[in-house]
């Protein structure tokens, strides 16, 4: 049966709303908006070193003007305006755009959204919701977008109108709770009815890397013909087909632990021919029932892995950390050249190393050795005691 609200991290974007100066430590300054500028930072960069799309929502006043809310319009007419176009205070706080932007406020206040990197914009929204009256829902449609992830500044207004927008739009809808100002219990209690989901930057950052890190084992398993599945592969005595089977069989040994299973009722399946049952495909089914897995899995809830008890989030970094390991290991079995993101590398390195030290520890991974060059690649494989 399928998810209507299950995420989509490869086709998701970020909608980041009203991070402005004048709001986070300005006049207008909303309460907690500048405690949470640090995890709006982190969500940007984890979206941006992804490769997923990220729209900036922006408002501005000019005095006088009496295109406004109607909560604000009366001050607005006598010259009380915030966020003034062209001004320090209308600015989107630093750190949040790439380096050097300047916004355009005439061609934003226009209606025409601002490009500001690969995949990134800046969009002008004259109310509270980021799909009123602007080319928001244009700009996610032109780049395949089905999920819409909402975080910054402050939730009872405009994040919270841009979500409802959102599901009556039919995208599936996510609030990054730790990364948006004002996120009471009470008004994410009220967004769940929905059918928004709540996630926290870090979930983002595990979503997006367990996306990346399948893109770059499938386009690795898609070099594999037939010929080649009985040659060594670079991981011990397993041939590819040994290696590609358990990428497989690990896709679905992890759905098991994320739904209750045990340990005893995973061991039974270590026997089973995953790639005999429909070749290489096979690798899209199971992979597709642990990302539902993952989906509705608590990942502070313990699994019963064979390691011993560790949480969902942990399990799931097992796995990105499993297909970018063995990614490189069918490289090797299949004489081409690997190639991670340096983002992606990075992330298993550094947010992987204590799973790669238990492995270790377990035997099941050489001790590390001296990496030959800085490169993001290398320093993970010499990290995971690779050649």
């Amino acid at each position: 049966m399928t998810d209507h609200l299950n995420l989509h991290w490869g086709s998701a974007a970020l909608v980041m709303i009203d991070v402005q100066n004048d709001f986070t430590t300005g006049p207008g300054r909303v309460s907690g908006t500048a405690d949470r500028v640090r995890e709006m930072i982190r969500l940007a960069d984890a979206f941006r070193l992804a490769g997923q799309p990220i729209v900036h929502v922006v408002r501005s006043y000019r005095a006088g003007e009496f295109d406004v809310d109607p909560v604000r319009r009366t001050a607005v007419e006598n010259g009380d305006a915030l966020v003034q176009p062209g001004t320090r205070g209308a600015d989107i706080v630093d750190g949040l755009l790439p380096t050097g932007t300047e916004l355009d406020w005439e061609r934003l206040r226009a209606g025409v959204p601002q490009s500001v990197g690969a995949r990134e914009f800046v969009i002008f929204k004259p109310r509270w919701s980021a799909f009123y009256r602007t080319m928001l829902d244009e700009v996610l449609a032109a780049d395949g977008i089905d999920t819409v992830v909402v975080a910054g500044c402050n939730l009872p207004n405009c994040p919270r109108a841009t979500l409802f927008d959102a599901t009556e739009r039919d995208y599936r809808a996510v609030l990054v709770t730790d990364a948006t100002s004002q996120a009471t219990e009470e008004r994410l209690a009220d967004l769940e009815l929905i059918g928004v989901r709540l996630r926290t930057v870090d979930d983002a950052r595990r979503g997006l890397a367990l996306h990346a890190a399948e893109r770059l084992w499938r386009g690795v398993l898609e070099t594999a013909s037939v010929d080649a599945l009985e040659c060594s592969s670079g991981c011990g005595d397993w041939s590819n087909r040994d290696l590609i089977d358990h990428v497989i069989g690990g896709a679905e040994r992890y759905r098991m632990l994320l739904d209750g299973a045990v340990e005893a009722d995973v061991a039974r399946t270590r026997g089973k021919d995953y790639v005999g049952e429909r070749g290489l495909d096979s690798y899209d089914d199971y992979e597709r029932a642990l990302l539902e897995a993952v989906e509705r899995a608590d990942p502070e809830v313990m699994v019963d892995h064979r390691l011993g008890p560790r949480s969902g989030a942990s399990l799931v970094n097992m796995r990105i950390m499993e297909l970018v390991l063995h990614a490189a290991d069918l490289c090797s079995g299949l004489s081409i050249e690997w190639n991670p993101t340096a983002e992606l590398a990075d992330y298993v390195r550094l947010e992987c190393g204590a799973i790669i030290e238990d492995l270790r520890d377990a035997g099941t991974f050489a001790p590390a050795r001296s990496p030959t060059s800085d490169d993001p690649g290398e320093l993970l494989q010499a990290f995971a005691g690779r050649r």
